[in-house]
């Protein structure tokens, strides 16, 4: 197919690259290329950090990954014509993209109406079709990226590839193409010398053209290969078709024929696949990997194909199977078995013997001729299926050896189980391919709601049915329950049945009163009550957690079992998918099933009991939380802490890294049990949990957490009485209320804290209160107040002789004096502060500190070493994480290369930095790149970009509400203006400019006020 001209296509059915302008546009470097290689095969779908990190490392990320995926996404930022078609979500990327935009689309789309038109008739156009689809492939799919990924992922494309080929190939021998096609054929056994499916082709062309004696040397040859390399003779559908042209019968199999005779069916095809489910929505990318089973015959499977379709209770396995079933019934002509093994059912599950008894019955078997040996039932049923294309559904199987003898021997059968058990013994004997089902996406979940209740309902309440789904999990069992009391009641809004959810019980709200059978809650306890009862202690505990995801320590400390017997009952747990895995060697569990595991332990566990497993989490995270803590912040000046350390089980955290690596995977969990410390009043674990996670919060720029999580710490600590307590968390909440913006709450709730420092008579507080007062004051442009205030913090630290105190104040005060223009004094105050930092190995605040540092030595013109310290910055600030201030050094350094008269570098140093700020979400260093963003752009003479630029650093720096840098935005947004010849406007920006710059001191005032009179002068 031809490329579309001037237009961008990604190309990764070959190497990988950008095809771009009728040219190639290389991607270097194979970490850049599969990252772009994974976006693109995911294309329009969020991919999972976890995923993009195994992807580039294998499984084995290094310690830095994150920060180093970070930079690989920058470079294929670059690549893009438009930047915001790669996107940042909480959980991932997604790379979005038009239909046609990838060179893989196109490839699906062809060949979907390739077989379409083959369906309808039509071979000509399926051959054209297919053809140009295969013409797109340019080499092995995914070239240059990792090689396990392209192992895995590419393999999977290949397929696609080898299908298609297979498909076209069948399209030309149906158009009598035979002669034509021998070439092609013979090559491509060469090049696939295990597929059996273009020998067997091969071998009908030369039958069908008179070649007979050159169709079975092709068999010859295969024979002799496969016994040479394999030790096993070829596959049945090929011996069978060998043994049709010895016999000089017309041979059709999987190609379509043209003419013949067509194949004799039995006499009596069973049907027994239940009545298909009606309103089925989703699964496309689970019903993909069941149609590739049709293709294992085709390329040469020797082994009966079985698939395992397992997961949670509810989630829609026996549906998936059965719509499956009817969707490809026409590939099983001679028919399809089904038995429901009743694995978790009320009754007792079917046995091996009695499911025999029922598919010898489906193949008309007289009821007297059914041998009452299980061995003898299992032979009568392989010779009975041997050479018969049928599928074989088994329906909720419990347990492996309920179903082995239940496999046919025949390679032309293909069996589906379904199962809540992971069924793992069974891939021991057999080859298992096994598909676990996921929940629904909120889409999927719409849709089926939407196909039950109709488009115009859940159009109507389109929020509501969000958060209906939302409160049923994704779990289809629940949507459809759910469905079916609305659909009961047309009248009933969505929003009533919604709230009802969020007041009751959800699982009885769920349940149908006339057939609590089918609930969700009967589905999760037939699976409960299969359990072992160590697994049910465990599952039991697990509901108690109040957080989504857990570890194994935090359940050894539930249980207060062995790590041993913790994992054992986890296992259990996994396999019978009451529990999943999650990221980093966590496990989860689905919402429904935590409030089904919560009900149980309320049922079987005293009070007393779960009380206590909750201390023991309790004491586990803040003890733990209190370890990671000394490491990542040196300065840590810990609390005096409610419990006493656990007996055992605290983490022995070597470094930094380990302790943030830790932090980070139980961040979720953390914040959920201060909440739920609070709320159950244990008020102590709640303001001790989250003061000593304050440092984190800031560290990793969580600002909304930071905020809410000290809201609920600071009513926990007044109802539990600590005043010293109380002092600590009112600064903690008046920093986090600084970075959320709030300045007028911060310099409330840090007035508060120095009150009540002096109240209690807590020297040390007080300084920390000063110091963290003056820190505020500097975002209200007050610089004279921060430094008065920062002089007497720093008097009481040096009378404590608290170095660290005296040190971080310090630093405060050098950027106050640099605000001011008090360049030399500003230098001697950061300068101090870096040379303590790294004594104290302190990498956080020296980084931050040689950002600040930066900008002194550009006041001072010294531009070498300001580029130098930002370049510091930047290196220091990826090393341990902290995005914020590397995106406000990345600025840094632009901001110098314009002064450098290096314009080009300053652009791409400015929009780099507002793509990753804007990223994050940082509004207030969005509005900083932004002024320098139009600065620049003014220096090259873009005078209308610049005033663009300047017009949304104003907007930014309103939404912000900091009063400098509102000055600063009316003022470059004057010389935007002036520069285009709007004079006027320029003045009045500049006017605006000076009235708030100038009660504060700040040398920016005096330059306007000189521009201002410059301007009126060349007026005049």
């Amino acid at each position: 197919m031809n490329e579309k001209k001037s237009e961008t296509r990604f190309r990764v059915l070959g190497p990988v690259d950008i095809w771009r302008d009728e040219r190639s546009i290389s991607v270097l470097g194979p970490k850049q290329r599969t990252l772009l290689a994974l976006l693109v095969v995911r294309a329009n779908r969020v991919v999972p950090h976890d995923r993009l990190l195994t992807a580039l490392w294998a499984g084995k990320p290094p310690a830095t990954s994150r920060r180093l995926l970070h930079n690989y996404l920058w470079s294929v930022r670059r690549l893009l014509d438009d930047a915001n078609t790669l996107v940042g979500t909480p959980t991932g990327y997604t790379l979005r993209l038009r239909p046609g935009d990838s060179d893989l689309d196109v490839f699906l789309s062809e060949t979907a109406t390739g077989r379409s038109a083959m369906a309808a008739g039509d071979p000509a156009k399926a051959s054209e079709r297919l053809g140009s689809a295969l013409a797109l492939w340019r080499g092995p799919a995914l070239d240059g990226t990792q090689p396990d990924f392209q192992s895995v992922e590419g393999a999977a494309l290949e397929e696609l590839r080898v299908t298609a080929l297979l498909d076209r190939i069948d399209a030309d021998l149906v158009l009598g193409r035979h002669a034509e096609l021998i070439g092609e054929l013979r090559l491509l056994v060469a090049e696939h010398p295990l597929n059996e499916s273009f020998r067997g082709r091969l071998m009908r062309v030369f039958h069908r053209i008179g070649r007979t004696a050159e169709a079975l040397e092709v068999f010859r040859a295969a024979r002799q290969y496969f016994r040479e390399e394999l030790g096993l003779d070829p596959g049945e559908e090929l011996v069978q078709l060998h043994q049709s042209i010895l016999a000089g019968e017309p041979v059709t199999g999987s190609i379509p024929a043209a003419a013949g005779p067509a194949l004799t069916p039995p006499a009596t095809v069973p049907r027994q696949l239940p009545a298909d489910i009606a309103r089925f929505a989703g699964r496309e990318e689970s019903l993909r990997r069941l149609d590739l089973l049709l293709s294992a015959d085709r390329n040469g499977a020797s082994a009966v194909v079985i698939t395992a379709i397992t997961g949670t209770p509810g989630i829609g396995k026996t549906a998936l199977a059965t719509r499956w079933g009817h969707r490809v019934a026409d590939r099983f002509p001679d028919g399809q078995l089904y038995v429901n093994l009743h694995g978790y059912s009320q009754g007792q599950p079917v046995t091996g013997a009695q499911a025999l008894y029922q598919l010898l019955r489906g193949l008309e078997v007289a009821t007297d001729e059914i041998p009452h040996e299980i061995d003898e039932r299992a032979s009568m049923y392989r010779s009975l299926v041997a050479g018969r294309r049928m599928l074989v559904v088994l329906d909720n199987v419990a347990r492996a050896e309920q179903i082995r003898p239940l496999l046919p021997g025949s390679t032309l059968c293909k069996v589906v189980i379904t199962s809540r058990d992971s069924l793992r013994g069974l891939s021991v004997t057999h080859d298992v391919h096994t598909l676990t089902l996921d929940l629904l996406s909120p889409g999927e979940a719409r849709t089926l709601l939407g196909a039950v209740l109709g488009e115009d309902r859940i159009r109507d309440e389109a929020e509501a049915v969000l958060e209906l789904a939302r409160l049923c999990g994704h779990l289809p069992l629940a949507l459809r329950l759910a469905a079916a009391h609305l659909s009961g009641r047309p009248a009933l809004p969505v929003a009533d049945f919604v709230a009802r959810l969020l007041r009751e019980n959800r699982l009885t709200t769920l349940d149908i009163e006339e057939d609590p059978h089918i609930g969700v809650r009967a589905a999760f306890e037939t699976s409960y009550g299969s359990l072992p009862e160590p697994a049910r202690r465990t599952f039991r505990l697990l509901g108690l957690h109040p957080g989504p995801d857990i570890g194994v320590d935090e359940v050894v400390a539930l249980a207060q079992s062995s790590v041993e017997d913790v994992r054992a009952a986890l296992d259990t747990l996994i396999g019978a998918h009451l529990v999943q895995h999650g990221t980093g060697g966590r496990f989860v569990m689905h919402d429904l099933l935590s409030l089904f595991a919560r009900e149980r332990a309320e049922a079987d566990d005293t009070g007393p009991a779960r009380r206590g497993a909750l201390i023991r989490l309790f004491d586990w995270y803040l003890h733990t939380t209190k370890a990671a803590m000394e490491h990542v912040n040196t300065d840590y000046s810990g609390i005096t802490l409610v419990s006493e350390p656990p007996s055992r089980g605290i983490p022995i955290f070597r470094d930094r890294d380990s302790a943030t690596r830790w932090l980070d995977a139980e961040y979720p969990a953390l914040i959920a049990a201060v909440n739920h410390a609070a709320e159950h009043e244990w008020f102590g674990y709640a303001w001790q949990i989250a003061y000593t996670l304050d440092y984190f919060f800031y560290l990793r720029d969580r600002v909304d957490d930071w905020v809410t999580v000290h809201q609920t710490a600071l009513s926990a600590v007044r109802q539990a009485g600590d005043r010293h307590g109380e002092g600590r968390v009112l600064n903690a909440l008046g920093t986090a209320n600084m970075f959320s913006g709030k300045i007028d709450r911060c310099l409330d709730y840090q007035r508060q804290a120095l009150d009540l420092s002096r109240t209690v008579g807590d020297r040390k507080e007080e300084a920390y209160a000063l110091g963290q007062l003056g820190y505020s004051l500097l975002w209200t442009g007050d610089f004279r107040q921060a430094i008065q205030n920062c002089v007497k913090a720093i008097e009481l630290f040096s009378l404590l002789d608290d170095e660290h105190g005296e040190a971080t104040v310090t630093f405060t005060l050098g950027i106050a004096h640099l605000r001011l223009g008090h360049s030399p004094e500003a230098l001697r105050c950061v300068e101090r502060c870096l040379a303590f930092e790294r004594k104290e190995g302190n990498r956080n605040d020296e980084a931050y500190t040689l950002k600040i540092l930066g900008d002194v030595h550009e006041s001072l013109g010294d531009l070498a070493t300001a580029l130098d310290l930002h370049q510091q910055s930047v290196q220091l600030n990826r090393s341990v994480g902290n995005h914020r201030l590397e995106v406000s050094s990345v600025n840094g350094i632009g901001r110098i290369r314009r002064r450098q008269g290096r314009h080009a570098e300053a652009l791409e140093h400015h929009r780099n930095a507002l793509a990753w700020a804007r990223e994050g979400g940082d509004q207030y260093t969005e509005c900083e790149i932004l002024l320098d963003l139009g600065t620049t752009l003014l220096a090259t003479g873009d005078g209308p970009a610049a005033l663009e630029s300047q017009q949304a650093a104003l907007d930014a720096a309103l939404t912000v509400k900091d009063p400098y840098l509102m000055g600063l935005a009316h003022e470059h947004l004057g010389h935007a203006l002036h520069a285009l010849g709007r004079t006027d406007e320029a003045r009045s920006q500049w006017k605006s400019a000076l009235d708030i710059l100038s009660p504060m001191g700040v040398p920016e005032a005096g330059k306007i006020a000189e521009r201002m009179r410059e301007t009126t002068a060349r007026a005049m």
